[in-house]
């Protein structure tokens, strides 16, 4: 049960915040362009697996406790920091790569990708512990369950905003990558996207 009537309220907060730019829609954006749409859509299928993960732990209220561990949130923080920076480093050295038929193994790598940018984001699951109780009434049911609806109908719309951009960055990628020069400007472009976010996470503190 969710209350009816903040409901409106949180469809255009969430519709707002699935549209706007951010590091969900760059690493979509930047595994699409360098290996295709099926590397694309697997990135988005691990990036709303992970908030997930992330919804169910503000729900449970782990986040909060990440939250007030100064050790376990940098330890997080760090490691998808690396793990980003890594990505960035892997794909430079990729610059000159033929283009390669895509397989189901592209699928999987890149929801392998999503997963763990995702899950090592700790400024998720404190955004979600900060969004989502604005929206929740007690006095109709468990703030928990609520929580948990409300981050389940905003993946929804999340889902729809990055399928769309992962199939139109990967149609963009498969004209462009048969020649030499356009494989390394995309190369390049996903490269700096993937260390810029890294960067980002591993320089910005523990604000939001």
């Amino acid at each position: 049960m969710l209350d009816l009537s903040l409901f409106p309220l949180f469809l255009a907060a969430g519709l707002a915040l699935a549209l706007s730019p951010g590091p969900d829609m760059a690493f979509t954006l930047a595994t699409s362009a360098s290996r295709g749409p099926r590397a694309g859509l697997g990135a988005v299928a691990g990036i709303i697996t992970g908030g997930l993960i992330w919804t169910l732990a503000a729900a449970a209220g782990l986040a909060a406790l990440i939250a007030t561990s100064e050790h376990a949130l940098t330890v997080v923080r760090y490691g998808g920091g690396v793990y980003l920076v890594w990505l960035a480093i892997r794909t430079l050295r990729a610059l000159d790569a033929p283009m390669q038929a895509q397989s189901a193994r592209d699928a999987l790598h890149g929801f392998r990708q999503g997963l763990m940018t995702n899950l090592l984001n700790p400024k998720i699951g404190l955004f979600f512990l900060a969004l989502l109780p604005q929206f929740t009434n007690p006095e109709i049911g468990p703030v928990w369950l609520q929580m948990l609806t409300l981050g389940l109908i905003f993946f929804a719309m999340g889902t729809i905003v990055l399928t769309i951009v992962a199939l139109a960055a990967g149609a963009a990628r498969d004209r462009l990558a048969r020649s030499a020069a356009s494989r390394r400007v995309l190369n390049g472009l996903a490269a700096t996207a993937f260390g810029g976010l890294g960067l980002r996470l591993l320089f910005s503190g523990n604000t939001a």
